[in-house]
């Protein structure tokens, strides 16, 4: 009785994150900004958008700027979003995105190679924090040629960064998710996603091989912590005052 208190909260918390993901992610999208004469503006960028709801959500944006009108789509652990339209004039960024059929703007600054701003929708909104990303051409060739995977650091070098099939366990019934995890130097960022849906982490960090983040699903803080060692890592989670084991291996 008590893991079907524990799992209906958080598959509905799950949906609600993933929603809130998708349209953060949209917010994101429109901070891409056309340059007017010298496009200074196309390319890729990463970066983050706040919110006090759901903490940080990562994003990778892809901007074209034709004469000043925006095209382009931001990536997020949920999925891509689509700009609808948008201005830009003397660094000033002015723009609209669809986050599931509702309207959203951001009004942003591009700084050199940074876009920061904030985002609107449906009352609520944060700041948004982009940065050019940088080539990858310089960076050690893969055999296939393509982009080498953070998953697979030197020894010692970055254990963490990668896909990893997990499993909560809720009073007796197992939760699988997969958790998709980045580290930049002992900052953790990254997404977990299961059946119901997906949501971002925040407040992660990675060191002497404690790994722990947080969820923030529906108002409720899903914390985990968790020890790594040998492409395995175990630990526990509170999740609004109910406590539980948790594990995964790295893929």
């Amino acid at each position: 009785m008590r893991s079907r208190k524990l799992t209906t909260p958080l598959l509905v918390a799950m949906l609600l994150t993933l929603s809130a993901v998708a349209s953060a992610a949209s917010f994101n999208k429109s901070t891409n900004q056309p340059g007017q004469n010298k496009d200074t503006l196309s390319g890729k960028y990463e970066g983050v958008a706040k919110s006090d709801q759901i903490g940080d959500i990562p994003l990778t944006v892809e901007i074209k700027n034709d004469n000043g009108k925006l095209t382009g789509k931001i990536e997020t652990p949920q999925g891509p979003a689509a700009i609808t339209g948008g201005t830009f004039d003397n660094g000033k960024i002015v723009m609209k995105f669809d986050a599931g059929g509702n309207e959203g703007t951001v009004t942003a600054t591009l700084d050199g190679d940074k876009i920061s701003g904030k985002w609107e929708l449906g009352g609520q909104g944060g700041g948004l924090e982009l940065k050019r990303a940088a080539m990858t051409a310089g960076a050690p060739a893969s055999p296939a040629g393509g982009a080498a995977k953070p998953a697979a650091p030197a020894a010692g070098g970055d254990p963490i960064s990668g896909d990893w099939e997990c499993s909560a366990d809720a009073n007796g019934q197992a939760i699988p998710f997969t958790l998709k995890i980045k580290l930049d130097g002992d900052k953790v960022t990254g997404s977990s996603e299961g059946a119901q849906g997906g949501a971002p982490l925040s407040a992660g960090s990675f060191s002497a091989g404690k790994l722990s983040f947080s969820l923030d699903v529906g108002g409720t803080i899903v914390k985990m912590t968790g020890m790594v060692k040998d492409g395995k890592v175990t630990g526990d989670y509170d999740f609004g005052g109910q406590a539980g084991k948790w594990e995964g291996k790295k893929k």
